[in-house]
C-alpha cells in the first residue's frame, strides 16, 4: 500500500497503523505481534471472512470495534495525511532512528510521534520535573538548573506541563539549548493552552516535541501516567525540584527507579508541602542536587568553575540603599510591590534604583513583573 507515508518502508506503514489505532496502547499491540508475524499480517487477518477469536480477546471488544473500523484504507491514508501536513515524523521500533534508551522500559512505545529535529538517543539527556503548583523557590530552580545543563550540552527533558516543567524548558531556552517535551496528548494539540508560544519556541531552537498518541488525541488524565515513562527512559537521570510525596512528579521518579535511572532531589525547607517529596527522596537515598554542578560533574558532563571564574574580581559597587535592595533580591525573587514594603523606598525612588541596578546587569526583570539579583 502507497500512500502519503511513501517514504515509510511498507512495514513501518503498517507498525504506525496498527498502533495509531485507540484502545490498543503497547500492551496489546505487543501481545498481537507475539501472535502475528507483524503488524500487517493482523491487516491480513482483519480482512478475512473469519476474524480469529484471538484478536478480540487480546484486545477487549470496544477497542476490537475500533481496530476493525481502523482496518481501512481511508482511515490509513487520512493518517499518513496528517503526519505529513502536521510536519510530524513517527518513529517505530523498527527504525534505526528510535532512541535505544527507550527499547529497555517496561512497554516502550511501539511508535512515537514527533515534531522538531532535535535527535532522542543523544548521550546527554536529562529530566527535569516537579509539581505543577510551584512556588517561586521552584519555578527559579528549574530554571537556573535546567539553563546550566543546558548551556554545558545537555538536553533537557520535561513534560510542558504547568509549574515546574514549563520553566524547566525555559531554563534550557535561556542557556541556548535544546529541551525536549513529551506530551500526555498529540504533538499537534497545545496542552496546556497558554503554553503555545513556548511550544514555538522549542522548536526554534531546534528541540522537539515527542508524544506515543497519535495526533489529534485530547489530553485526559489517564495518558499522563503513561506520558511519564517516556520522560524517564530517555534520560540518564532525573531531578525533581518540587512535589508532594503523591503529586505525578512522584510517578516519573518512581518509573525512573524501576528503569535503572539516576535520581536527583532539590532539598527544601521541612516546613513546605511541596519539599515533602524532593526530601524523602533524599532520605531514601536520591543525590541532592544543590546546583547544576552536582549532575553536571556526577556524569562528567562539566567541570565546576573555581572561585576566580565563578565570580568577577571585584564585586559591583552599591551604595547602603542599593545594598538593602539588591540583599533580598539574592535570596528569591520578589515584586516591586514587596520591595517597597521591605526598602521603605518611595516607589519613585524605587522604581529609579531598579531601572539602574537593570542597567549594569545587577537585578533581571523576572515573568509575573518580578524582580531578582544575579547569583
Amino acid at each position: 500500500m502507497r500512500n502519503d507515508g511513501d517514504f515509510y518502508n511498507p512495514m513501518e506503514q503498517y507498525w504506525v497503523w496498527l498502533s495509531s489505532v485507540e484502545g490498543i496502547g503497547a500492551k496489546r499491540f505487543y501481545q498481537l505481534l507475539a501472535l502475528y508475524e507483524d503488524a500487517r499480517s493482523v491487516w491480513d487477518a482483519l480482512g478475512g471472512a473469519l476474524v480469529p477469536p484471538d484478536i478480540p480477546a487480546i484486545t477487549g471488544p470496544a477497542a476490537f470495534e475500533k481496530l476493525r473500523a481502523a482496518r481501512d484504507e481511508r482511515y490509513f491514508y487520512r493518517l499518513f495525511h496528517r503526519l505529513e501536513r502536521g510536519g510530524i515524523r513517527a518513529i517505530t521500533r523498527l527504525s534505526d532512528a528510535y532512541p535505544p534508551a527507550l527499547t529497555g522500559i517496561y512497554d516502550p512505545p511501539p511508535t512515537l510521534y514527533v515534531r522538531g529535529d532535535c535527535p532522542l538517543d543523544g548521550e546527554r539527556m536529562f529530566a527535569v520535573v516537579g509539581s505543577r503548583q510551584c512556588t517561586r523557590d521552584g519555578q527559579r530552580a528549574a530554571r537556573e538548573f535546567a539553563r546550566g545543563l543546558a548551556e554545558n550540552g545537555v538536553t533537557v527533558v520535561s513534560g510542558m506541563a504547568r509549574g515546574i516543567d514549563s520553566w524547566a524548558h525555559r531554563g534550557a531556552l535561556d542557556g541556548h539549548g535544546t529541551t525536549v517535551a513529551v506530551l500526555g496528548c498529540g504533538v499537534d494539540v497545545v496542552y496546556p493552552p497558554e503554553n503555545d508560544r513556548l511550544m514555538a519556541e522549542i522548536l526554534d531552537a531546534g528541540g522537539a516535541i515527542v508524544s506515543e498518541f497519535t495526533p489529534g488525541v485530547p489530553p485526559v488524565p489517564g495518558n499522563f501516567p503513561a506520558r511519564n515513562r517516556i520522560i524517564s527512559g530517555l534520560s540518564q537521570g532525573t531531578l525533581i525540584v518540587e512535589g508532594a510525596k503523591a503529586s505525578g512528579a512522584m510517578i516519573t521518579i518512581n518509573l525512573a527507579l524501576d528503569q535503572g535511572r539516576d535520581v536527583f532531589a532539590v532539598p527544601g525547607s521541612i516546613y513546605s508541602p511541596l519539599s515533602s517529596a524532593p526530601n524523602q527522596m533524599i532520605l531514601d537515598g536520591a543525590t541532592p542536587a544543590l546546583s547544576p554542578w552536582d549532575i553536571l560533574e556526577h556524569y562528567r558532563w562539566g567541570r565546576r568553575p573555581g572561585p576566580s571564574a565563578a565570580r568577577p574580581a571585584t564585586a559591583p559597587e552599591l551604595d547602603p540603599e542599593e545594598e538593602a535592595l539588591v540583599e533580598p533580591l539574592r535570596n528569591e525573587a520578589l515584586s516591586f510591590e514587596e520591595l517597597a514594603q521591605i526598602t521603605g523606598l518611595s516607589a519613585a525612588k524605587l522604581n529609579s534604583h531598579l531601572t539602574m541596578l537593570e542597567l549594569r546587569g545587577i537585578i533581571e526583570k523576572a515573568p509575573g513583573g518580578l524582580y531578582r539579583a544575579y547569583t
